[in-house]
């Protein structure tokens, strides 16, 4: 019994694929689709973009008023860290000199 109820499911859907395959291919057909001998189809395995030295200079790039304001934002925000991380490797250089000297402190005694 397993077996014919395989068999009929399996061919239902080879059946459904076919007929799927043949309605793209009229659809394909019907819009005048064709495949051209002469044309190359998909990427070419030697693709080279040819390099125009010129092209680097016509394209600079001007900053807007906003662009300037960001970069501002920004380089405050990077200086802000900077001496924030200053400040925290002192205290950590102070530290660890406090603990240095509890530990020769209780050697000593």
């Amino acid at each position: 019994m397993e077996n014919k109820y395989f068999k009929f499911c399996v061919g239902t859907f080879c059946a459904i694929g076919g007929v799927l395959i043949v309605l793209i291919l009229l659809n394909s057909m019907i819009q005048g689709h064709s495949v051209d001998p002469n044309r190359t189809y998909g990427p070419s395995h030697n693709f080279e973009v040819p390099v125009i030295a010129d092209d680097c200079d016509t394209h600079l790039f001007v900053p807007t008023v906003h662009d300037v304001m960001v970069l501002d934002t920004i380089e405050r925000q990077v200086g802000n860290i900077e001496k924030d991380i200053d400040t925290l490797h002192i205290r950590i250089n102070r530290i660890e000199d406090k603990i240095d000297a509890l530990i020769i402190e209780q050697d000593n005694e």
